[in-house]
């Protein structure tokens, strides 16, 4: 039955299509007739191609919008990049940018892991420091240099961490040299957070290492058997303190390698003691091997 029922279907399609070819037919009649402009018979294509212009403008300026720029340099005085260190550079402006703009205090006030004592003296000569720190800078084993005729600047990578760097700057072609005040600067930062008045919230241990690493080569008695700091192996040495004096915290020995420094303490208990530390200069300068 579904072979019979085809043809009746198929014939009503064809005499159906009769009249529409007529009228397709009239209809082009029509048109050669009265004619239709050439202008207007072009249209369609120009509309075609308008709409695909307009569509190639729309992509371009969406890629264009997409496209990432980096970020501006920051106003300011140069500052060399470092290869293969864009966060040196980074970090060293803002720093430029306060001694230039704001002077002596303005850095004294934000460079609180260096001694307020040598501040003055070592960031005098800002002339020196925008020389040397225009020049690009050289990534070392433990600190960044950029270096010019007069002066050289170094930063260590706890600094360059933060995001804001308080350069060691001495002169070019000597090697820095950390002095008893980095030494009692050191302890009083140390003491600082363990008696809960650090020098600023931002001063902790894992943000900037004032404890010796753990490399064998402490040998503070001369043993000639280097060891591992003892602080780093017993932390506890130094218990809870309560209070300690500034005023008495001063450099007691040196002796080239290791630098003796004592300090008066209130323990948890309420009991005064006296305590020295024993530093070593490490990759963050000054580091605290062992007290007593």
């Amino acid at each position: 039955m579904k072979n019979r029922a085809a043809p009746a279907r198929r014939s009503r399609v064809g005499r159906t299509a009769l009249p529409l070819i007529a009228t397709i037919a009239l209809v082009g009649a029509c048109d050669s007739a009265v004619g239709i402009p050439s202008d207007q018979a072009a249209s369609p294509s120009n509309t075609v191609e308008s709409t695909a212009d307009r569509s190639t403008t729309q992509e371009s300026a969406s890629t264009t919008a997409t496209t990432p720029t980096p970020p501006p340099i920051p106003p300011g005085p140069p500052v060399g990049e470092v290869p293969g260190n864009p966060d040196a550079a980074m970090a060293l402006r803002p720093f430029v940018n306060d001694l230039t703009g704001g002077g002596i205090g303005v850095v004294t006030a934000r460079c609180w892991t260096v001694p307020p004592t040598e501040i003055p003296s070592m960031y005098v000569d800002t002339a020196a420091i925008l020389s040397a720190v225009a020049a690009p800078g050289v990534d070392g084993q433990y600190a960044v240099t950029w270096t010019g005729p007069i002066a050289t600047v170094s930063v260590k990578r706890s600094e360059i961490a933060s995001g804001y760097s308080c350069p060691t700057v001495y002169p070019t072609g000597t090697a820095p040299v950390f002095d008893a005040a980095d030494a009692v600067h050191t302890v009083d930062r140390y003491l600082g957070r363990i008696a809960g008045i650090p020098v600023n919230r931002d001063d902790v241990e894992d943000n900037y290492p004032l404890v010796c690493d753990a490399r064998q080569t402490w040998d503070a008695l001369g043993t000639g058997a280097p060891t591992a700091p003892p602080l780093v192996e017993t932390p506890e040495i130094l218990p809870s303190i309560t209070s300690f004096d500034p005023d008495s915290v001063f450099v007691t020995a040196q002796n080239g390698i290791y630098t003796q420094v004592n300090a008066d303490i209130i323990d948890a208990s309420g009991a005064y003691q006296n305590r020295t530390f024993v530093l070593a200069v490490g990759g963050e300068g000054y580091c605290i091997g062992d007290i007593a």
